[in-house]
C-alpha cells in the first residue's frame, strides 16, 4: 500500500534515543514575487522503523520561519511532527560559491609566494653576476696596464657573463609576467567575491519528528520563503513600418541573492505580492471646521494649503503607486523558436510557468527567461506637438488583447529590426489602449511659425483689458510614398480666474479639432490623414484678456 502524507498537525514527543536522521535535499522548484521567493526542497531517505528526527541542514538563516512547510510520501505508513528550527554557528563560511572562490584566492596567493621567493633569487644570481663583471673589469684593467692582457680568455669571460645576465635577465620577466597574471586572477575573483560576498558562518537546520510503521524510503518536500529575490518584467517592442504590425514580447528578469544557487529548477514567476498585507486599513473620523476659527497668519495658512496639496497628491497617487510597483525582465529575443510559459489568470493574480528547468545564481544577477507574446492590435499615427518640438514621432496606437494583463516595465523598442531607445510602460488591462513611440519620422517634415504675438488693450474707460493675442501656423509635409495618419496637438491658455477669457480666432483657427483632449483642459488636437507628398498648415489663433494693470501668470 502507498500512504500520501501531508503536514500533520500531531506533535510527536522526541525521546532522548531517537535516531537524527540528517538530510541536505535538492532544490526542486521557486515561485518568485516581487521582493521574495516560495522555495521547494526535496528530499528521499532510508528510514528505519520506529521514532527519528530528520534534520535538513545547511538551510540559509534568511528563511522566514513562520513559512516552513513540510508534506511526504512513503510505502510505508509514516507519521509526521510539527517542524523545528535552530541557528547552527560554523567555523567556515556557509556559501559555497565564496567558499571556493576564497579557496582559489588562498591558492593563487601562495603561487605568487613562490614567485617572489624565485626572483628574490634571481636577484642575488644578477647581484653576483654583477660582482663578477665588476671583478672581470678591474682585473683586465689591471693586465692592460701591466701589458699582460690575454683577449682570448677576456673575450671568452666577457661573453660568458653576458649569457648569464641574458638568462637571468629573461627568467625575471617572465617571473614578473607570471606574477601579473596572478593579479589579474586575484582581481577577478574579488570582483565576484563582491558580488556573492556574504560573510555568513551561520546556517538554519530544520528538524522533523517522524515514527515510520516499518523501514521504508521517505520522500519529503520541504516548503519555505525567503527573501533577497524579485523578477521584474521587461518587454520588447518590435514595429513594422511597412505592415503597421507591432510584435509585443514578455519575459521575466529574475534576479536571487539568497545564499544558495538554484540550479535546474522548475521555475513559476508570480503577480501577487504577500508584503502588500492582508487587513483592511482602519478609517478614523473626519473632523472640520470654519476657517475663520483657525489660525489665519500667512505661514500657518500656506503651510496647511502645501500640506493639503501634498496630502491630495499622495492619495491620487498612491493607488497607481502601487500598481506601478509591479515590475520585472527582458531577454534579447532568439531566432530559434521558443517555449512560452504557462499562464494562469484565475484569481486575483497570475502566475508564469517557465517551461523547461532554468538556473539562477546567487550573486544577484538577473537571468531572463521568455514568458510570452502579447497579442496586440495596432494603428501607426505620427504624433507633432509643435510647441513643444517640430519634430514627428512614429507612434504604435496599441490595444492588448487576451486576458492577461501588461505589467508596469521597461520597453525596449526596435523599428524595423534597428534598435530605438527604451521607455517605460504603466499597467495595461486587456481592451485599454497605449501609445508607444518609435522615435522620430524624418520622413515628415514640420515648421512651425509664429505668425502674430501681440500685446495691447482693449475698451474704453470702464471696464478697460490687457490682452494678447497669438497666431501660429505649423506647416506639415509627408515625404512618404505612402499616406499618413496625422495626430497635432496644441494647448491654450486656461483660466482658473473668472475675471480672465480667451476666445478662439475662429479665422486663423483650422477647423476639425477636439477640445480638451483625454480630458486635458485646454488641449486641442487635430487627426487627418496625409497623403503622399502632400502639405498641410495647421493654424491656431486666440486671443485672451484680463483686467488692465493687473499681472498674470502662466504666459
Amino acid at each position: 500500500m502507498r500512504y500520501v502524507l501531508f503536514l500533520t498537525v500531531l506533535l510527536l514527543p522526541v525521546l532522548a534515543h531517537a535516531d537524527d536522521v540528517k538530510v541536505t535535499g535538492t532544490l526542486k522548484a521557486a515561485t518568485v514575487y516581487n521582493d521574495r521567493a516560495a522555495l521547494t526542497l526535496e528530499t528521499t531517505t532510508q528510514v528505519p522503523a520506529g521514532k527519528h528526527v530528520v534534520m535538513f541542514e545547511g538551510l540559509p538563516t534568511g528563511i522566514f520561519t513562520d513559512s516552513l512547510r513540510v508534506k511526504g510520501e512513503s510505502q510505508a505508513e509514516a507519521i509526521l511532527g510539527a517542524l523545528s528550527h535552530k541557528i547552527v554557528n560554523n567555523v567556515e563560511l556557509t556559501s559555497a560559491r565564496e567558499a571556493e572562490l576564497n579557496t582559489q584566492k588562498e591558492k593563487l596567493e601562495e603561487q605568487k609566494k613562490v614567485i617572489e621567493a624565485e626572483i628574490q633569487a634571481i636577484n642575488a644570481k644578477k647581484k653576483f653576476l654583477a660582482s663578477l663583471e665588476a671583478k672581470a673589469i678591474e682585473t683586465t684593467n689591471d693586465e692592460i696596464a701591466e701589458f699582460e692582457l690575454n683577449s682570448t680568455s677576456w673575450l671568452e669571460a666577457a661573453n660568458t657573463l653576458q649569457a648569464g645576465m641574458d638568462e637571468v635577465l629573461k627568467t625575471e620577466l617572465a617571473k614578473q609576467n607570471q606574477i601579473k597574471d596572478i593579479n589579474d586572477q586575484i582581481a577577478k575573483i574579488n570582483r565576484d567575491l563582491a558580488q556573492v560576498r556574504t560573510g555568513s558562518k551561520q546556517t538554519l537546520t530544520v528538524s522533523l519528528p517522524v515514527e515510520m510503521s516499518r523501514a521504508a524510503n521517505l520522500k519529503l518536500s520541504l516548503e519555505y520563503q525567503i527573501g533577497g529575490a524579485y523578477w521584474r518584467p521587461v518587454y520588447d517592442a518590435r514595429l513594422s513600418t511597412e505592415t503597421g504590425d507591432l510584435e509585443l514580447v514578455q519575459y521575466g528578469a529574475v534576479s536571487q541573492r539568497t545564499g544558495e544557487d538554484w540550479s535546474n529548477i522548475a521555475l513559476t514567476l508570480s503577480t501577487a505580492r504577500p508584503n502588500r498585507g492582508a487587513t483592511a486599513p482602519t478609517l478614523n473620523t473626519q473632523w472640520v471646521n470654519l476657517w475663520s476659527e483657525m489660525k489665519k497668519s500667512r505661514g500657518f495658512a500656506g503651510g496647511m494649503a502645501r500640506n493639503e496639496m501634498a496630502l491630495d497628491r499622495a492619495a491620487v497617487s498612491a493607488p497607481a503607486a502601487l500598481e506601478l510597483a509591479e515590475e520585472d525582465a527582458a531577454y534579447a529575443p532568439k531566432e530559434a523558436r521558443q517555449q512560452v510559459a504557462t499562464i494562469n489568470t484565475g484569481g486575483f493574480t497570475a502566475e508564469f510557468g517557465i517551461p523547461g528547468l532554468i538556473s539562477v545564481p546567487a550573486d544577484g544577477t538577473e537571468t531572463k527567461v521568455l514568458i510570452a507574446p502579447f497579442e496586440t492590435e495596432s494603428k501607426l499615427e505620427v504624433h507633432i506637438k509643435p510647441q513643444v518640438d517640430a519634430k514627428a514621432y512614429l507612434v504604435a496606437n496599441t490595444t492588448i488583447k487576451g486576458e492577461a494583463p501588461l505589467l508596469p516595465g521597461q520597453v525596449s523598442l526596435f523599428r524595423d529590426g534597428s534598435f530605438v531607445g527604451q521607455t517605460q510602460v504603466p499597467l495595461l488591462k486587456p481592451g485599454k489602449d497605449y501609445d508607444l513611440s518609435f522615435g522620430i519620422d524624418d520622413q515628415i517634415e514640420v515648421e512651425h511659425k509664429t505668425l502674430k504675438d501681440e500685446r495691447g488693450e482693449q475698451g474704453m474707460f470702464v471696464g478697460k483689458t490687457d490682452q494678447l493675442v497669438r497666431h501660429t501656423v505649423t506647416e506639415i509635409q509627408n515625404l512618404r510614398n505612402r499616406d499618413v495618419n496625422i495626430v497635432v496637438g496644441q494647448t491654450v491658455p486656461v483660466a482658473q480666474n473668472e475675471k480672465i477669457t480667451l476666445e478662439m480666432d475662429k479665422q486663423n483657427t483650422t477647423a476639425g479639432y477636439t477640445e480638451d483632449t483625454e480630458n486635458v483642459k485646454g488641449l486641442l488636437e487635430w487627426a487627418f490623414t496625409l497623403k503622399s507628398k502632400e502639405k498641410k498648415d495647421i493654424k491656431l489663433g486666440w486671443t485672451l484678456a484680463w483686467p488692465q494693470g493687473q499681472n498674470i501668470s502662466g504666459i
